[in-house]
């Protein structure tokens, strides 16, 4: 064969490869990021305004609104008792199950209290808990407790 028609074929197949490869990166490498913005419709009230008025509203009229500065929550201030109560109530379902020497307490989700199940002897046992309760979590009372 003659070289010079070798040089041709080499350049068309170069120039064919360098187009195969432009061909299969420029798509991949070119993302467009399309936004798609809903369109926003002011017809409706904002949950921050009331309506007043019998009128309805129509796309022509404009709408006498007032702005809600008060929702009707008061804000209200727990009791320090309660707030223990609650905090103390927190504390211990954190750390159940809690075994100890001649007791294991539980929390009961479903009745949304402590399960305390006495090792034997049961009467010495029902003692320590009661004054191991009332030395560490004074807040709670014996409602909070199921003994079994």
């Amino acid at each position: 064969m003659d070289s010079q028609n070798i040089k041709v074929y080499l350049a068309i197949s170069g120039a064919l490869i360098v187009l195969l490869i432009l061909i299969i990166i420029i798509p991949f490498s070119s993302k467009k990021t399309t936004d798609y913005k809903l369109p926003t419709t002011n017809s409706l009230p904002l949950p921050t305004t009331v309506q007043t008025g019998s009128n309805q509203v129509t796309n022509n009229q404009a709408s006498n609104t007032v702005p809600a500065d008060f929702t009707g929550v008061a804000e209200e201030e727990l009791p320090a008792q309660v707030m223990d109560m609650a905090l103390q109530k927190k504390d211990l379902r954190q750390k159940t199950p809690l075994d100890l020497t001649t007791f294991v307490i539980d929390f009961d989700y479903g009745q949304d209290k402590f399960t305390v199940s006495f090792k034997d002897p049961k009467d010495q046992a029902q003692k320590e808990f009661e004054s191991w309760r009332t030395a560490n979590y004074p807040g709670l009372n014996n409602e909070q407790f199921l003994l079994k």
